[in-house]
């Protein structure tokens, strides 16, 4: 948990929902951090861990923080689908995050945001989602349709 320790002083809450995991996996669906392209990441669970219950508060399942090497910090949001729920639900739930997220550690920088969505459906809202991000969020939404994505 040594990369996590910094992070665990400015998000606060329970020391449970942090790891040094380079993956997550629920509901058959699974998001990899290549280890070698980056080596110091800490994983967050924010789905009813960090961000508590609440209700009308939507959430993504994961965050994932990579330390650069010039210990500059990138945040990768991540929500991994078991089912064909809406693009604009996953999408939501990514920007909720980085909204509770913005709070505890003030602005973060829109190239240091990328968000992640593993499992349902390539649709046209989806693409134009990606560029809604793209435009005024984070650096990039990536979809796999597939059970696994690797970054």
């Amino acid at each position: 948990m040594s990369d996590c320790k910094g992070i665990y002083q400015k998000l606060g809450g329970n020391q449970q929902c942090y790891s040094s995991e380079k993956s997550a996996s629920e509901q058959g669906k699974t998001f990899v951090i290549n280890s070698k392209k980056h080596p110091r990441v800490c994983r967050i669970k924010l789905d009813k861990c960090l961000i508590p219950e609440v209700p009308h508060q939507k959430q993504c399942d994961y965050l994932f923080v990579k330390v650069r090497e010039n210990d500059e910090l990138e945040y990768l949001f991540v929500e991994l689908k078991g089912n064909a729920k809406e693009a604009s639900y996953a999408f939501e739930q990514i920007c909720q995050a980085i909204e509770f997220i913005k709070k505890k550690v003030g602005q973060i920088p829109q190239k240091h945001i990328r968000g992640f969505i593993v499992g349902g459906k390539d649709t046209q809202e989806m693409n134009r989602l990606k560029e809604k991000f793209k435009r005024s969020i984070g650096l990039e939404l990536k979809h796999s349709t597939g059970s696994r994505y690797e970054f």
